[in-house]
Order: C-alpha cells, then structure tokens, then sequence
C-alpha cells in the first residue's frame, strides 16, 4: 500500500467526510453551497478528491474541468491543520499534476488586498507555496465575483498567455455557465492598476 493517495470520492462520501472540513476551512464568502457543489458533480464537471497518508484523511481538493479536455481549475485545496507542515501538501499536488498533464491552473487572492496584515501574509504563503512546485504567475488579474485574483498556471508546453487565459474562462464557462462569467468575471491588466 502507498502511504499517499489521492482518491475520488463521490458526493455522499464529501458530504459525510470531507464538507465538515471544507466548512471549518474556507471562509464563508469562499465557499460554494453544498447544493451548487452536488449540481456540478453530478454534471460530471467536479471531482471530490481525498487526500490520504497511510489510510488517514488527511486533505483534500476540489477540481473543475471540461469533460476530457481543457486545464484542471484547482478549486479547493487543502491539507487539515493537524497535519501541516509536513509536506503533504507538496505531495499531494505534485501527485494531481503528474496525474494532470493538460495543466492545472489556481487562484489566489490578490496580495496586498487583504482585509488586515495576517490575511495578506496567508495569501504571500499561498503564493510562495505554488511557484516553489513551478506555477507561473500570469501577467494579468482576474476580477471574479467581485474579488481580485492572481491566476498561476503548471503547463508542460509553453503556450501564448491570451490563449491559456481563453483556455481558462472556457473552463469558467463550462463549469459555471456562460452567461454567469459573462457578467461578473473579467480580465484586469497589471498595467491599468487598481484604483
């Protein structure tokens, strides 16, 4: 037996093992409903997946994508406290990308925008962490639903920046619906600046 895996589960296992976490973990205005998350499983665009270290649970990720094709939108990541910094994490996400080898892009919220000093230094971790496994920043913003985020792509192929970012919002759109990121998603220029 691995002492990692990472193991799909379905929405009853997430609902019973993992939602209990994912409410204690993620901010309210971060979380998506327990409703909308079932919605886009069953619609076969989401997968629940459990981290575990020798049959314990131990993490856990919520991923996005187009039936098969198209980047992997690495939703929800995240390994319990108990079990911090002890490189599971780094584990487990390289493990998703040698799973993933049509690239795997995330979100994190824009530095320097959080609500207080401690929020901004979580969001400076967050960012250290995924370009030490070899995300790349992209040159842009995303401003979604509201919220200013720094988008990182992990690609094997180099590939123009407009043609990844088209390649993300179409897995926005498939994910969430046209019409939706029509209307509350759009890209920021870094050069533009934030007023």
């Amino acid at each position: 037996m691995k002492e990692m895996e990472l193991k799909d589960i379905g929405i009853d296992e997430f609902k019973c093992q993992i939602y209990p976490y994912y409410l204690e973990i993620f901010p309210k205005d971060e979380r998506k409903s327990l409703g909308l998350l079932k919605s886009l499983f069953n619609s076969g665009y989401t997968k629940f997946i459990e981290i575990l270290y020798k049959n314990e649970i131990v993490g856990f990720m919520i991923i996005n994508k187009m039936k098969g094709k198209g980047y992997v939108w690495l939703d929800y990541f995240a390994i319990l406290p108990q079990y911090r910094n002890n490189k599971l994490g780094t584990k487990a996400l390289e493990m998703l990308l040698k799973q993933e080898d049509s690239g795997v892009f995330i979100e994190i919220e824009k530095i320097g925008l959080g609500k207080n000093v401690e929020e901004n230094l979580l969001r400076e971790k967050r960012k250290n962490f995924y370009e030490k496994i070899g995300f790349k920043k992209l040159s842009v913003d995303f401003l979604l639903f509201d919220v200013i985020y720094t988008p990182y792509i992990f690609l094997d192929s180099k590939e123009n920046e407009d043609i990844v970012i088209n390649n993300i919002f179409n897995v926005y759109e498939t994910v969430l619906g046209k019409e939706k990121i029509k209307q509350n998603c759009e890209v920021i220029k870094e050069d533009k600046g934030i007023d």
